[in-house]
């Protein structure tokens, strides 16, 4: 592991189990030096039909930037052999145009909820957008008329889902105290 990251960092990739030698090459290389302020470490599992795929997705603050960290593995086949396959992003904080955070909390019997059971972290910066499209239809169920399609462009630069029953309640807690970095980091700049 190397030493230019600070020790609760490393010590998280190394507890992730998911190539932590890489993520650790690939956060210090785009950190190159700078202090890091706050840190999150995602790692997931998705299943896609009988294959399990694991991912790792590092959020690194510094004073003025975001690292961002997204590790996968590729499948091997006949042709190529397994491979990992790792996206940093340095973001200048000046640049982060929305900081958005969901939170799901559980309800007891007197309809109270006052701890998270879930969060999803959004971060947008205008790297990327996400385009739903769907086919125009009229109220017409005789129209056999091609209306086109309609749909919806949104920002789509970072969403992370953590999960208290999945990933456990420090995971959401970790989560919650990285976005309040964040936003402080964000409002530092506009100060």
């Amino acid at each position: 592991m190397t030493s230019a990251l600070p020790a609760d960092l490393a010590s998280e990739l190394e507890a992730s189990g998911y190539f932590p030698q890489t993520a650790a090459a690939c956060v210090a290389r785009a950190l190159r030096g700078a202090p890091v302020r706050a840190h999150l470490v995602r790692p997931e599992t998705t299943f896609d039909g009988s294959e399990v795929r694991r991912h790792l997705t590092v959020l690194a603050l510094t004073e003025r930037h975001l690292v961002i960290s997204h590790i996968d593995d590729e499948s091997a086949d006949e042709l190529n052999p397994p491979q990992v396959v790792a996206t940093t992003e340095k973001v200048r904080l000046d640049r982060i145009g929305t900081t958005g955070l969901t939170q799901v909390f559980a309800a007891d019997d007197e309809g109270s909820g006052v701890e998270e059971s879930e969060v999803t972290l959004g971060i947008s910066w205008g790297g990327s957008r996400r385009i739903d499209l769907e086919r125009a239809w009229c109220e017409d169920p005789n129209c056999q008329a091609d209306h086109g399609y309609t749909g919806t462009l949104a920002p789509s630069d970072l969403a992370l889902r953590i999960s208290a029953l999945a990933d456990g309640p420090l995971a959401v807690a970790a989560a919650i105290a990285f976005h309040e970095r964040l936003m402080d980091a964000v409002d530092e700049l506009e100060a």
